[in-house]
């Protein structure tokens, strides 16, 4: 079971998964046609948006 600030995350974050489902197939098609930098560059665009989602929610790792 997800968490609360967890669920809030996947909400936040919900309009990007169409991107992410499309950047990932982007990279798998053009495997062996473009060099790694440029088929990966939409999911590296997705990692970042992510990330910064993920620091504004302030949900980074608590101290034990």
């Amino acid at each position: 079971m997800h968490s609360a600030e967890q669920k809030e995350f996947l909400q936040a974050t919900a309009w990007l998964r169409p991107f992410t489902r499309w950047a990932a197939a982007f990279s798998f098609r053009t495997t062996g046609y473009l060099p790694e930098a440029v088929r990966n560059l939409p999911l590296k665009l997705v990692k970042r948006m992510l990330a910064r989602q993920h620091k504004r929610a302030g949900s980074g790792c608590k101290p034990g």
